[in-house]
């Protein structure tokens, strides 16, 4: 889980970020590891990142009952990234580090900062051959708009907010049927960052 986890964010930041905005920018919204609310967080935005290996269905698991919050000022989106584990795949956590690495390679701080992201996050190039057994293929990339219509529970979901001791709430979200709010099937159809 941790793996298609850091895949999912690490994706999202080479397909979608990377491409539209400096490397720079880019490396500081990436927030997640630091134990931000949302993946990706900057002025005005914020993208939570999602990764399924579910065949079926866009299953996801949503951690906490702020994790699918609005930012205070601000619109979120959720990343939803469907992958297959497949033996003759080419796409690893190492493949995806090294394209990363390859796309801000010029601006050694901008390199540095990620380098240290990595660590944040327990990644270990020792390990790249372990995790280089994890082979996704990608079977579809979806942005949805978090809207009232989105299906999650938030503080505003309980008419006199969240019940006194009540602690870590953790559940399921099904994004089947949800099409209406998906934005963008692709990082070039990508005209929100």
């Amino acid at each position: 889980n941790e793996i298609t986890g850091i895949f999912a964010e690490l994706w999202f930041l080479y397909y979608w970020l990377l491409p539209n905005t400096s490397s720079s920018e880019a490396i500081d919204r990436w927030r997640g590891p630091f134990l931000s609310r949302h993946d990706f967080e900057w002025a005005g935005m914020s993208v939570e990142v999602k990764a399924t290996t579910n065949a079926q269905s866009r299953i996801h698991k949503i951690h906490g009952i702020d994790q699918l919050s609005s930012p205070q000022n601000g619109e979120l989106f959720l990343f939803s990234l469907r992958l297959r584990e497949e033996f003759g795949a080419t796409n690893t956590l190492p493949n995806i580090i090294n394209l990363c690495r390859e796309r801000i390679k010029d601006n050694i701080e901008v390199l540095s900062k990620f380098e240290n992201i990595l660590a944040v996050v327990g990644y270990s190039p020792i390990n790249d051959e372990e995790y280089s057994k994890f082979k996704f293929s990608v079977m579809d990339e979806k942005l949805y708009k978090v809207t009232n219509e989105f299906p999650c529970i938030v503080p505003n979901s309980f008419v006199n907010g969240v019940p006194l001791g009540v602690g870590m709430v953790e559940y399921v979200i099904n994004l089947d049927g949800y099409g209406n709010l998906c934005i963008a099937n692709s990082p070039k159809e990508n005209t929100f960052f």
